[in-house]
């Protein structure tokens, strides 16, 4: 537990030195607007609509604890209005999450269809929660995601080919990223 407090520690100040940093995912798609609640997003070469990942709080402040992350679609290509995810593409592009230890107040959570890689919801010392990720075997505060995603003959996503993931390495402050073969 001393190493993890110690690793959000450098975290927070590597994130608060590069926190005018955007991660795109892939040239020439949307980055969407970073609010306080927003985790990090997602985003397919099927097309230039985004999946947010947003902190789920209770009317205290608190974070909610059966269901710690709120995901919603930004549709870019339906003027960019918020949508809920299909029962379908909740299986895909949905995560599971659980408590991991009750005082830290974090979670461990993984993405349904991907399940090799945890990401460590985590309460950062200035109580701010941050996505944490190992990339290329370094902890980084996890900014976007991307799945690359091969077509059928009607033009649907049949079969996920590669997942990017895209954060701020938690020792160097830097932009880094891992494509991991699915």
């Amino acid at each position: 537990m001393k190493y993890r407090k110690e690793l959000f520690t450098i975290a927070l100040l590597s994130i608060i030195c590069s926190s005018s940093l955007l991660v795109n995912a892939q040239e020439n798609y949307p980055v969407p607007v970073k609010t306080d609640r927003m985790l990090f997003y997602l985003q397919r070469s099927f097309n230039r609509n985004t999946i947010i990942y947003d902190l789920n709080r209770l009317p205290d402040g608190s974070v909610n604890p059966k269901k710690p992350v709120n995901i919603y679609w930004i549709r870019y290509q339906d003027d960019g209005r918020k949508a809920e995810l299909s029962y379908l593409q909740n299986k895909a592009f949905g995560i599971r999450c659980k408590v991991s230890d009750r005082g830290e107040s974090g979670f461990i959570m993984h993405f349904n269809y991907f399940d090799k890689r945890e990401i460590l919801l985590s309460k950062t010392n200035t109580g701010d929660y941050k996505a944490f990720v190992n990339i290329n075997h370094e902890m980084a505060e996890l900014v976007s995601a991307f799945i690359k995603s091969e077509s059928n003959s009607s033009g649907m996503p049949q079969s996920f080919k590669f997942l990017e993931f895209h954060g701020i390495s938690v020792m160097t402050g830097k932009l880094i990223s891992e494509k991991i073969m699915l």
